[in-house]
C-alpha cells in the first residue's frame, strides 16, 4: 500500500493557524485606537443560567443606557460574548468610554445587583485590556456588540419612548420605531486577504 504524502495538507493547515493567530492582535490594535477607553468590564456574569443571549444583552444594554443618562454625555462600548470552557456558561466582557467622571464602584455594584458577579476596573493600556477583549474575535463563539459613540460616530443612541425603560436605537439603520435590528456597521481592522479565504469553504457548507 502506497504511503500518502500529507505534507501539502500539513503546510496548508499550518498557514491557516498562523493567519488565525494574527486576528486577535489586529483586532486589539483596532480597539485600542478606536477611542479613549475608561472602564474595562471583566466579566459580566448572570446568577441564573442564560437561556437566551439576546435577552441577556438587552439587560446589559439597559444598564449601559442608564450609565449614559447619568453621565450626561454620549458613552461608547464594545461587548464581546463568550461561552465558558466548562459547561458553556454564557458571559461577556466589555470596554466603555465616556465614563471617567462617574463613580465606577457605584455602577459596579449596580451591575452586581442586576446581573451577578461583575468587575469593573479602570482601563489600563499597559495591561492590554483591549487585546484581552479582542481575543474573542478569533473564537467565533459569540457576537461582538458595538454601541453608543465611538471614534466620533454615533452608532446608537438612548431612547425612552412613552416613559418606558431606557434602551438603544440604531443611528445608522433606517427602520420603523418598533423594529429592533441592532445592525451596526463598523470599520474593520486591517487583516491580510488570506484570512478571508479561510471562511470560504465554511460559507458553502
Amino acid at each position: 500500500m502506497a504511503l500518502v504524502d500529507h505534507s501539502r495538507e500539513t503546510e496548508r493547515r499550518a498557514k491557516e493557524l498562523q493567519i488565525r493567530s494574527q486576528l486577535p492582535d489586529a483586532f486589539g490594535q483596532f480597539l485600542s485606537k478606536l477611542t479613549v477607553w475608561d472602564w474595562f468590564v471583566n466579566p459580566i456574569t448572570f446568577r441564573d443560567e442564560v437561556q437566551c443571549p439576546d435577552a441577556a444583552m438587552k439587560r446589559i444594554e439597559q444598564w449601559l443606557a442608564d450609565i449614559e443618562a447619568h453621565a450626561g454625555n454620549p458613552i461608547g462600548w464594545v461587548i464581546p460574548e463568550e461561552f465558558g470552557a466548562l459547561g458553556g456558561r454564557w458571559h461577556c466582557h466589555g470596554l466603555i468610554s465616556g465614563t471617567a467622571h462617574l463613580k465606577r464602584r457605584f455602577w459596579w455594584a449596580e451591575a452586581f445587583r442586576r446581573f451577578g458577579r461583575t468587575r469593573i476596573e479602570p482601563f489600563d493600556p499597559a495591561r492590554a485590556a483591549a487585546f484581552y477583549a479582542a481575543k474573542y474575535a478569533a473564537k467565533a463563539l459569540g457576537k461582538i456588540h458595538f454601541g453608543g459613540r465611538l471614534a466620533g460616530v454615533e452608532l446608537s443612541h438612548v431612547v425612552r419612548p412613552g416613559g418606558s425603560r431606557r434602551s438603544w436605537a440604531d443611528s445608522h439603520t433606517k427602520s420603523s420605531e418598533s423594529s429592533r435590528t441592532h445592525a451596526v456597521i463598523s470599520p474593520s481592522a486591517n487583516i491580510e486577504k488570506d484570512f478571508f479565504r479561510l471562511s470560504l469553504k465554511n460559507w458553502h457548507r
